[in-house]
């Protein structure tokens, strides 16, 4: 064989392995293209870190209908958490509140209904009129509760997102995004009572005057997808058909959002596609647990031993053959009593291969210590003494 049959051969072999390195990439890289999505803007996440897998247009602004509502249940629920109002209150509705079009639990004005009926029914049926009761039992005004939509979504870092309203009925400037609506069914998802209801296939609300309103979940992957535990759809002309989602194989919890889909099963189609594909090629890994404890020294302190754990979970989602390793280092305070409970006693530091810092997450007390008394201090000094 001549050197230029040999070169030919060789330049012929590294654009095979080449190709074959580029489709292999793309099996799991940008297997969203090949899927068949018709949402004009999605992304799927991994729950906990918000980990992109997949995305198209995630950042754009879209309105996105009755997803809005998530916000509203978010702040109910944490106004239910804080104390500050309790599912049992009864809530008289306004004329305002029961004008509301769209979807509706039929309301009547004038009529008592507890805090858990009206969040019950956004939850399951999306009912505009119990979202603008809720809003203005919460915050006197729908509009006063719409500073409190917009405040709490900055603090999520939604930061592409405008609430208008407390319904996610169109307005001129109201907006979100695929990725910001991620983040706050991250947030609600986090409530048991959200899971009272967000799989509920069907129910009733029984009005004071014993008229009854049947209640559909609009979200038909909780009776369809087995994987799925939640979400929430929207629809309106300007917005599309949209939903978000959240489905749990065991090993991992997945966020899918599709935006702006033409039909109804295009965005139940897509969310699927979605869910499979993700929990086809990737796995979590849960590198720091916040459930372990252990146990480190405490000086001046009734008590030898600390014990401490880290604040929160870390989870780095690889692709199913990969091992995601990563350098985790801990790093403690010299720590003295007294000390609370959640007091800062050190740092854990995660490092991906190419030395980029991943997260930092604080090492708490889950105990608190009192100093120690004076007569315990001599006693240990005593026994020191003895024992030299």
């Amino acid at each position: 064989m001549t050197k230029k049959s040999v070169i030919a051969v060789l330049l012929f072999f590294i654009m095979l392995v080449s190709s074959v390195v580029v489709a292999s990439s793309r099996i799991f890289v940008k297997a969203e293209e090949v899927l068949g999505l018709k949402g004009n803007s999605y992304v799927l996440v991994e729950a906990d870190s918000l980990q992109i897998l997949a995305s198209k247009n995630e950042t754009e602004k879209l309105p996105v209908a009755s997803i809005c509502k998530l916000m509203t249940t978010l702040i109910t629920m944490e106004y239910i958490d804080s104390g500050n109002i309790s599912l049992s209150d009864e809530v008289t509705i306004s004329e305002h509140a029961s004008s509301m079009e769209g979807s509706q639990a039929f309301l009547d004005a004038g009529s008592k209904y507890t805090v858990e009926e009206l969040l019950k029914t956004v939850i399951i049926a999306s009912a505009n009129d119990s979202s603008v009761a809720l809003a203005e039992y919460i915050a006197g005004s729908e509009n006063n509760f719409v500073a409190l939509m917009n405040k709490r979504a900055s603090e999520l870092g939604m930061n592409d997102t405008i609430y208008e309203n407390a319904t996610g009925l169109n307005t001129m400037g109201q907006h979100s995004t695929a990725l910001d609506t991620a983040k706050v069914l991250r947030e609600v998802n986090k409530h048991d009572i959200y899971h009272k209801y967000c799989k509920v296939w069907m129910d009733k609300l029984v009005h004071p005057s014993g008229r009854e309103t049947e209640l559909v979940n609009t979200n038909r992957l909780v009776r369809y997808y087995d994987k799925c535990i939640s979400g929430k759809t929207g629809f309106t002309d300007e917005a599309g058909y949209c939903l978000s989602s959240i489905a749990d194989n065991g090993n991992m919890k997945l966020i899918a959002v599709t935006l702006q889909c033409q039909n109804a099963n295009d965005r139940f189609e897509d969310s699927v596609k979605l869910f499979n594909w993700g929990f086809a090629n990737y796995k979590a890994n849960k590198l720091v647990d916040s459930t372990i404890t252990q146990e480190v020294d405490i000086k001046l302190g009734g008590k030898e031993k600390l014990v401490v754990a880290p604040e929160r979970d870390f989870v780095k989602v690889t692709k199913i053959q990969d091992n995601g390793g990563v350098d985790i280092s801990y790093e403690y305070k010299k720590i003295s009593a007294p000390i609370k409970e959640n007091d800062v006693c050190g740092k854990i530091t995660i490092v991906d291969s190419n030395g980029v810092v991943l997260d930092e997450i604080n090492i708490i007390a889950k105990e608190s210590v009192d100093k120690a008394k004076l007569s315990q201090i001599f006693g240990d000094i005593v026994e020191d003494w003895q024992i030299l």
